[in-house]
């Protein structure tokens, strides 16, 4: 108990705030990814403000998983967040692979799998932290 206090700083009677903002880094986490399709607008801006190769599929995956994201948070739904971020991570292996070959499914790059794997892995950090959480209070 004394360790869940130390790490939580809040008394573990109040759980629920802890849930509220694994929630919330879902829904934040969702926003993250619908918001990165913007640099699909930055093609023609040059290498300064190119920083991420949003192309093709890629957009749809962003919108698609993101939007689920936001949907799992809103609805308190740690499980769909946790295959969202499965989803997202499963992107960026195919992505990763894909890399320097002919065939292209997502339309990324190198930027595109980072992307992927930083969303993914920050919505599967997020159920992580809540189970870990969850297993410290029995």
């Amino acid at each position: 108990m004394a360790r869940f206090i130390w790490a939580c700083g809040r008394d573990p009677d109040e759980g629920v705030v802890i849930g509220a903002s694994m929630h919330r880094a879902t829904m934040m986490l969702g926003i993250a990814a619908v918001v990165s399709c913007l640099f699909a607008f930055t093609d023609g801006a040059g290498e300064t403000f190119n920083l991420v190769h949003v192309r093709g599929a890629s957009i749809a995956v962003l919108v698609v998983f993101g939007v689920i994201a936001l949907i799992a948070g809103a609805r308190k739904l740690p499980l769909l967040g946790l295959l969202t971020g499965i989803a997202f991570l499963a992107c960026a292996l195919l992505q990763l692979v894909q890399l320097g070959q002919p065939l292209n499914l997502l339309g990324g790059d190198g930027s595109t799998m980072a992307l992927f794997g930083g969303l993914g892995i920050g919505l599967t950090s997020v159920w992580l932290v809540g189970q870990s959480i969850h297993l410290e209070r029995i």
